[in-house]
């Protein structure tokens, strides 16, 4: 079977002190095809006056705005005070170009058919800015659908795709099988990320242990490698070299920031 190559992306979090032209700069010069922007970066664009700027800085350095990692609180919030962000949200991802944005679940627990309700009103808003949602799978317990199969369940109903991250997937003790049985639909992006959790157990690791992935240490738990990687590699996203570890040279931020996008 063949696969194809997967092109790479550099997550804002890995760049989070640099301003966003910086990040795009160090996503290009690092050999990165996509960087995938955070909220406060377009912000502060807005707030600059540098909305031109970004986006003469993107067509330099021949890069794409992958996903907009934006809308939290998802079953969380309100649903009205949620779906006003929400527009806000889209409208500023439309203006820079960015054709998806990411719903993150956040703490707290919802129906399965109250959530798809939700969701498929956010899609609804989404596609009137020309912008895609897909859903976010959050593996902690205090979050909503913190299973695989049931973050894959609500995103289906609604038709979201998932974006997926080995921390996430690794937390959540998630069977790599399942990962690789997934319809060519249901999977929007995969975020690489290792972890530190020497003297921890996994279900002990939160957000502060995240390191970029390709770190050697014994403290690591290399998560972007053995039966994870496999069974995302055996997915309907793709497969091939997908997870040669790479580091952003961007910032000083800890947390992981590697993205594969379709």
């Amino acid at each position: 079977m063949s696969h194809r190559q997967l092109p790479f992306g550099l997550n804002g979090t890995a760049s989070v002190r640099a301003n966003l032209d910086s990040g795009l700069i160090a996503a290009r010069d690092a050999g990165f095809s996509f960087h995938e922007p955070r909220l406060p970066a377009l912000v502060d664009c807005k707030t600059c006056g540098s909305r031109e700027r970004t986006l003469a800085v993107l067509q330099e350095a021949d890069l794409s705005l992958l996903a907009l990692s934006a809308l939290e609180g998802v079953f969380e919030l309100a649903n009205d005070r949620l779906l006003a962000r929400a527009e806000v949200i889209f409208s500023r991802a439309e203006r820079f170009n960015v054709r998806q944005a990411i719903a993150v679940p956040g703490r707290g627990h919802t129906s399965l058919a109250d959530a798809r309700e939700l969701l498929v009103e956010l899609s609804k808003r989404g596609r009137e800015d020309g912008v895609s949602p897909s859903y976010e799978f959050i593996g902690f317990p205090e979050h909503a659908f913190p299973s695989s199969e049931a973050a894959h369940a609500v995103a289906g109903t609604a038709g979201l795709p998932l974006v997926l991250d080995t921390f996430h997937l690794a937390v959540s003790h998630t069977d790599p099988e399942g990962i690789a049985t997934l319809p060519p639909d249901a999977i929007a992006l995969v975020r690489l990320s290792d972890a530190l959790a020497e003297g921890k157990a996994m279900e002990k690791i939160a957000d502060s242990d995240r390191v970029l992935p390709g770190g050697r240490g014994a403290a690591t738990c290399r998560l972007c490698e053995g039966d994870l990687e496999r069974g995302i590699r055996r997915s309907a996203f793709g497969g091939g070299p997908l997870f040669q570890a790479r580091t952003g040279g961007a910032g000083n931020s800890r947390k992981a920031g590697v993205s594969a996008g379709k």
